[in-house]
């Protein structure tokens, strides 16, 4: 695995070991990122990190506030930072994922940055968390294990919706046989193989109630 994009293309990330997680292939990220570059309800329009040239083009995600939900090595979370997102915090709880996200946040010299948190626990009770302190999010990542999207889902309709800012994207992970099927209006649905990647956007004072298609499902 590798960073695909961005300030940090090309540096390998560690994986888990084991199989009780299932990181998101390089072509996959690769894909995923390139569909945001190309949305412009997903383009970046805030302030650059900290320590980013302010004269420089506006990085692709710059100024995004990042959720990386089931993070696993935080392989999807560390792409949107290496392509300007200003934050991310990582949800995760297998031991084995958390040691790899720590690793791979360690490498790229972001252990200590005010720019990352990592939230070691139940997706469910960091966004309740999350939503008591008034976090809001403008991008979130969501990559549940498969064979468990259909418990998790009433999670991510009934606490999703308060932890989103207005406009907030979200980027959906499933196998491929399964939709998402959440109620925000979607921008992007594509299979790659046995994943299905579906994007969606939410609306202004978001109620959980958008509903829409601009692209009907492909494969690649």
């Amino acid at each position: 695995m590798r960073v695909v994009g961005g300030e940090w293309k090309g540096r390998p990330l560690a994986a888990p070991a084991g199989r009780s997680t299932r990181p998101t292939s390089d072509k996959v990220r690769e894909a995923v990122f390139g569909i945001l570059a190309a949305l412009p309800e997903a383009r970046g329009a805030g302030a650059p990190a900290a320590g980013q040239d302010p004269s420089a083009p506006a990085a692709p995600l710059a100024g995004h506030l990042v959720l990386d939900l089931f993070a696993g090595s935080g392989a999807l979370g560390i792409e949107a930072l290496s392509r300007g997102a200003l934050s991310c915090a990582f949800v995760e709880n297998d031991r084995g994922a958390l040691r790899a996200v720590r690793t791979n946040l360690e490498r790229l010299g972001l252990a200590a940055s005010p720019r990352v948190r990592v939230v070691a626990g139940d997706v469910r009770r960091a966004l309740q968390a999350d939503a008591r302190r008034g976090a809001r999010y403008t991008l979130v990542l969501a990559d549940p294990p498969y064979a468990q999207y259909d418990a998790v889902r009433p999670a991510l309709l009934r606490l999703l919706p308060p932890v989103l800012a207005p406009q907030a994207v979200l980027v959906v992970e499933t196998a491929a046989g399964t939709a998402a099927a959440l109620p925000w209006t979607v921008l992007r649905e594509k299979r790659y193989g046995d994943t299905r990647v579906t994007v969606y956007v939410a609306a202004d004072g978001d109620d959980g109630e958008g509903v829409g298609v601009h692209d009907e499902v492909s494969s690649e």
